[in-house]
């Protein structure tokens, strides 16, 4: 009797551990914010901002678990609009008057190559491997900027990530990558001229 007791006890046990450490499909916001001196050097320069999401794949990567490549991570929102809306933030605190209808405005469009989440195998612990590449593509008057920038991270935690961690990683990383594109002196030279 002790003994079916010790094995239906271990049993549930085992069910409860393999539910936990399965894990979901998140879906996070992305919500960048850019935090560059606000020099006022727009003067007024008319600018109007869009995003292009080219990734080859939407979902970002696997969160592991027991369900392996099943449980996903993807970006629940618009990553062209939030990615507009924080350089609109940024260029509007420097001087430019962005959204501008004025058909001799800069066009810049910023362009998602890559963005990737991969938890690494370890034995304790947990790792995470995060990358973004960005590219701004600027014309005016027939004359045309293109830069890239990339961004990688990895972030350590005792347990696995959760959704709001992750949403937290993903968001650090585009922001380190947009303040990286915004402080590159040659795009900034472009703007200006």
């Amino acid at each position: 009797m002790t003994n079916r007791l010790f094995q239906r006890c271990s049993l549930l046990l085992l069910a409860v551990f393999l539910v936990a450490c399965a894990q979901s499909p998140q879906r996070i916001n992305v919500q960048p914010t850019l935090s560059i001196s606000s020099d006022s050097i727009g003067s007024g320069r008319t600018i109007l901002v869009s995003g292009s999401d080219q990734r080859q794949s939407k979902v970002l990567g696997s969160l592991g678990g027991v369900y392996g490549n099943s449980a996903t991570l993807t970006v629940g929102n618009n990553i062209e609009q939030a990615l507009t809306n924080a350089a609109n933030a940024l260029l509007a605190s420097q001087g430019y008057v962005v959204n501008s209808p004025d058909p001799s405005a800069l066009q810049l469009t910023i362009v998602v190559e890559n963005l990737t989440y991969q938890p690494q195998e370890q034995a304790v612990g947990n790792t995470v491997k995060l990358s973004a590449v960005l590219r701004a593509d600027v014309s005016k008057r027939g004359e045309t900027f293109s830069g890239r920038y990339q961004s990688d991270s990895e972030r350590r935690s005792v347990t696995k990530p959760d959704q709001e961690e992750n949403e937290k990683y993903v968001n650090e990383l585009l922001s380190d990558t947009l303040v990286r594109m915004f402080s590159d002196n040659r795009l900034r030279d472009f703007l200006l001229k």
